[in-house]
């Protein structure tokens, strides 16, 4: 029963991880600057949020199957496919919990002060410098809410992995799609304890979640 919590773990750390790395620089400079391509970039990254997550399973197939362009490729020189492995698991769920760390993340920056960012300028303090010491430590609360969310959301991904990668009992069974079958097969008592221990790592990402909101409401009210 801990195989698939663990594998559920996994997923969602790395896949959390991959999607912060990828959207922190992309959201960071669309909050700061407008671009002609910022419209048609952002229908990209969100939607996966309008569309069934099959729907982009199937895409995902479609670009990794062995027979089907970068999949081909990865099959044809290095023997590898992303198709039913937990690094395709990976790859979907990152899909899948992009628009929430883009928009998490975005939403933290446009909630800076720009009167902290022109003293730094004035003060001629790199860009570097400014990132570092005025904004990320004036947006933290918010940008590890966007990562906690984007982890619960990673934990619960069901459709869109179990297409890449489906159920493969010790290799790519999570909690969601063991909960699935365990049901099929009859076994409730797996599933619900399966569940309550989805429901325990969720319960506690929100009740931190809810403290970094009720915090960076207080220090907005305050300043």
């Amino acid at each position: 029963m801990l195989t698939p919590v663990l594998h559920s773990l996994i997923v969602a750390i790395v896949s959390t991880f991959l999607a912060f790395l990828s959207m922190l620089p992309l959201s960071y400079y669309f909050a700061n600057h407008k671009s002609k391509f910022q419209l048609a970039i952002e229908i990209i990254i969100l939607l996966p949020l309008v569309l069934p997550p099959t729907v982009v399973g199937l895409i995902l197939l479609g670009l990794f199957g062995k027979n089907d362009l970068i999949g081909a490729f990865l099959w044809n020189n290095f023997n590898y496919s992303f198709i039913f492995t937990l690094a395709g698991a990976i790859i979907a769920t990152t899909i899948i919990i992009l628009p929430i760390m883009y928009q998490g993340l975005k939403s933290a920056f446009l909630s800076i002060d720009h009167d902290l960012v022109w003293a730094a300028q004035t003060l001629s303090a790199t860009t570097r410098t400014i990132f570092f010491k005025v904004i990320l430590p004036n947006c933290w609360q918010p940008i590890l809410a966007g990562i906690l969310l984007s982890f619960c959301r990673a934990m619960g991904e069901f459709g869109a992995s179990l297409m890449v990668a489906g159920y493969i009992e010790g290799k790519t069974n999570t909690i969601a799609s063991s909960i699935y079958f365990m049901v099929q097969q009859g076994d409730m008592r797996t599933a619900i304890y399966l569940g309550i221990i989805n429901v325990i790592i969720g319960v506690f990402a929100l009740i931190v979640i809810h403290i970094l909101t009720v915090r960076q409401t207080n220090l907005m009210r305050g300043m």
